[in-house]
């Protein structure tokens, strides 16, 4: 949680730096018409990126499992695309659907243990879960709207 609140301060205390980023990887051309180097902000979000995946990294090998394992990562990245889905692509909610979906990972476990369920069942779980947060985006940005044809009215009869 440090990591994230030092981020976040360290892309406030530069000035515009965190708007050079979206702007770049939103419109490229724009960034450059503006004067903005795009080339260097990429390779620095690239940099930046890398090494707090580096740190995960680090703290998953020398904290539970204690030595490197060539199948330590093994679907990390699939779960980190959820993540950032649900965090809706913010540093804090990205947090929190972290600790959402290790509470669904460690809550998974303890099904298999205790209910003898497959562990799959976990991840059908967050399959369904992104589905319904990318429909729900969907949904949001088109609406779907349904339309009535106008009766007309007739006559009563007497």
């Amino acid at each position: 949680m440090a990591t994230v609140e030092q981020v976040q301060e360290a892309m406030h205390r530069v000035p515009f730096l965190g708007f050079e980023i979206r702007l770049v990887g939103a419109a490229p051309k724009a960034a450059r018409f503006s004067g903005f180097n795009a080339d260097q902000l990429v390779l620095f979000t690239f940099l930046v990126s890398g090494a707090l995946a580096g740190l995960a990294g680090i703290i998953e090998v020398a904290g539970p499992i204690g030595h490197l394992d060539p199948g330590v990562a093994s679907g990390y990245g699939f779960t980190a695309i959820i993540v950032a889905f649900l965090g809706r692509l913010n540093p804090v909610g990205i947090l929190f659907a972290g600790l959402f979906l290790a509470l669904t990972f460690i809550g998974g476990e303890g099904a298999q243990i205790s209910l003898k369920v497959p562990l799959d069942l976990t991840k059908v779980f967050q399959g369904i879960l992104l589905f319904y947060v990318l429909a729900c985006d969907s949904l949001i940005v088109y609406r779907i709207r349904l339309l009535r044809t106008a009766r007309k009215a007739t006559p009563a009869h007497a």
